[in-house]
């Protein structure tokens, strides 16, 4: 009898198991994403109160994204930290070259500074991926790439263990808003993140408010019919230094 899609998912949920039980304990690199959200699981439901998650609270990362992360570990059990760094003050990073990704992995590696490392990466990931690199320089351990786990295998499996994350749609890092060259300064990416706040407060489920420090390209799903008037006239009141004249929308489909 063939194998359905659930005894598949179920089989290579048992095979991320077993890496977890080759080590005492284990320490997840958790965004609170869908990726390292099944790593996470897969370590507690190994280890137990032997597994952690940490995730790292930066410049670059959204408050949001930090508050989901906290949910979605405290929905899973498993031991969580949230340690806070600076990475602007790297100038590797801040001046937001192509190999921005590498050196802000690396760093945040440095600073978890624990052994075993897991992290989210998958079978679907690209091999020439700048923040990949710094993985695999560290030894950090990629328990759904070595299982084979796609980003379809993933999602099918978030759903069978009902993740938190799982209806969540995904996101970057807020530097991945700034084109690439254009140094990344607090001010930029505290105004991409308000941008994005009062998108979603609109009632956008997604969005992405690109910038080169003056003019704003804002990108949002069909699904969230928005009335752009009023959060153009918001945005210039919550940031006077934008005029309504450079915010453009984009609706994706």
């Amino acid at each position: 009898m063939p194998m359905t899609n659930s005894h598949i998912i179920q089989k290579q949920y048992k095979d991320l198991l077993k890496i977890f039980k080759l080590h005492e304990r284990a320490f997840v690199a958790f965004s609170g994403g869908i990726d390292s959200s099944l790593v996470a699981k897969a370590a507690f439901d190994a280890l137990g109160d032997k597994a952690f998650a940490i995730t790292i609270d930066s410049e670059l990362t959204a408050n949001r994204d930090i508050s989901f992360a906290c949910r979605s570990a405290a929905s899973i059990g498993i031991n969580h930290q949230v340690i806070k760094i600076s990475v602007l003050k790297n100038s590797l990073i801040s001046d937001n070259t192509k190999s921005r990704c590498y050196y802000c992995k690396k760093a945040i590696i440095d600073t978890i500074n624990r052994c075993p490392l897991f992290d989210g990466s998958h079978a679907d990931d690209p091999v020439d991926r700048a923040g990949l690199k710094a993985i695999r320089e560290a030894s950090v351990i990629s328990p759904l790439a070595l299982t084979g786990f796609t980003k379809k295998n993933i999602i099918e499996a978030a759903g069978f263990l009902q993740l938190l994350s799982l209806n969540r749609p995904s996101n970057s890092c807020l530097a991945t808003r700034i084109e690439t060259g254009i140094p990344l300064t607090a001010k930029k990416i505290f105004m991409v993140e308000r941008t994005e706040e009062c998108m979603f407060e609109a009632g956008a489920r997604w969005c992405r408010a690109r910038t080169d420090g003056n003019k704003f390209q804002i990108e949002y799903g069909s699904d969230s019919p928005l009335d752009e008037f009023n959060i153009k006239a918001k945005l210039t009141t919550l940031l006077p230094q934008v005029s309504q004249k450079n915010i453009q929308f984009i609706i994706k489909t």
